[in-house]
């Protein structure tokens, strides 16, 4: 499934094969990444599907087709606290993300709660540096759109929440790149530097 030119429904193959080593094989220390695997492969095919329709641009999340989340969910039931529960936690956010800001703050403040609540839920887990970064990154987007609106109240504390956020993730996950990303939004913040619309992050 992974090749470029993979057959016709060679993922979703995978997806059914991933399962069935779970059912089967519930003790194996294999099961829970086969649920993992299977769910995420069946999770990014919809994602994908869901992103081709034009409601994928709208704002709310409610106005588009959601992802199914039954074997997500099922696999955090029978694996609580496993870092495939994390991921798939992770995941599940896809559903209440914005499918465009539309230049708005109103989605990056809604967006920020998100990540950083996950952050604090699964500090463990392998996206608690990642989830840090991208709360990090939509307060230093609200930084400029709060400017844009002449907001200088709420574009100030955007702006000390991303730094506060880069720093956070520079303790605890020092050695992520992530927490060099942050940094670098955290500087364009305080040297007044535009964060939304730049490309390169």
């Amino acid at each position: 499934a992974q090749q470029p030119h993979a057959p016709k429904g060679a993922a979703m193959a995978a997806h059914l094969l991933y399962e069935r080593v779970a059912n089967y094989y519930p003790q194996s220390p294999l099961a829970a990444q086969a649920a993992w695997r299977g769910a995420d492969i069946r999770w990014q095919l919809e994602k994908s599907d869901i992103s081709t329709l034009p409601s994928a641009k709208e704002q709310d999340a409610y106005l588009r087709p959601q992802i199914y989340e039954g074997e997500m969910k099922k696999l955090m039931k029978q694996y609580p606290g496993s870092k495939f529960a994390a991921l798939a936690a992770y995941d599940l956010l896809d559903n209440k993300l914005c499918g465009d800001w539309q230049g708005l703050p109103k989605c990056r403040e809604m967006e920020a709660g998100l990540y950083e609540k996950y952050a604090q839920r699964y500090p463990d887990g392998p996206k608690a540096a990642e989830a840090l970064y991208n709360a990090t990154y939509r307060q230093g987007v609200a930084v400029t759109m709060y400017t844009v609106q002449d907001d200088r109240k709420r574009s100030q504390d955007a702006g000390q929440r991303a730094i506060a956020l880069a720093q956070e993730l520079k303790e605890k996950y020092p050695q992520a790149d992530y927490a060099a990303r942050a940094a670098a939004i955290a500087y364009k913040v305080q040297q007044g530097i535009a964060v939304y619309g730049d490309d390169r992050e």
